[in-house]
């Protein structure tokens, strides 16, 4: 019989990457996630989750999630939040916002590439309002199987 490729889910997933009890003011970039060590865990893929609580966003309203990959293993790329917005070499993925009033949201996007170094995540809050307390970034990262 011939083998085919089928999805995998390796390690325990969903991850939480960024994860918070403080609001996250408009226009405001989070601080870097702790590392993802993809470099073991050798992940093709991923989704990724944002989960917000309620708030009212402007028209246009969107969240950019940035990836810092460690290309030597070790260094993280150290640009200011400014610099990692005039680029787009590290944007990850840019996300809508709903704008319906005082609604909680949980949006998603999928099948992004990761890098096969250790990375970093940062939340780019682009919505014209505050991001509640409590606001999380998760990845749900997976490959194929050749062996299905």
């Amino acid at each position: 019989m011939a083998n085919r490729g089928i999805w995998s889910l390796f390690g325990s997933n969903p991850t939480t990457v960024l994860n918070t009890g403080a609001t996250l003011a408009t226009a405001t970039m989070s601080a870097a996630s702790s590392t993802y060590a993809n470099q073991t865990n050798l992940d093709l893929y991923c989704d990724v989750e944002v989960n917000i609580g309620a708030l009212s966003p402007s028209a246009g309203a969107y969240v950019a999630i940035y990836i810092l990959a460690a290309v030597d293993g070790t260094n993280f790329p150290a640009q200011s939040d400014a610099d990692l917005r005039l680029t787009t070499t590290q944007l990850f993925c840019v996300i809508p916002i709903g704008t319906t009033a005082s609604t909680a949201q949980r949006v998603a996007a999928r099948n992004l590439l990761l890098p096969p170094q250790p990375v970093q995540f940062k939340l780019d809050n682009q919505t014209g309002a505050t991001l509640p307390s409590g606001w999380t970034v998760k990845i749900d990262a997976y490959s194929y199987n050749l062996n299905g």
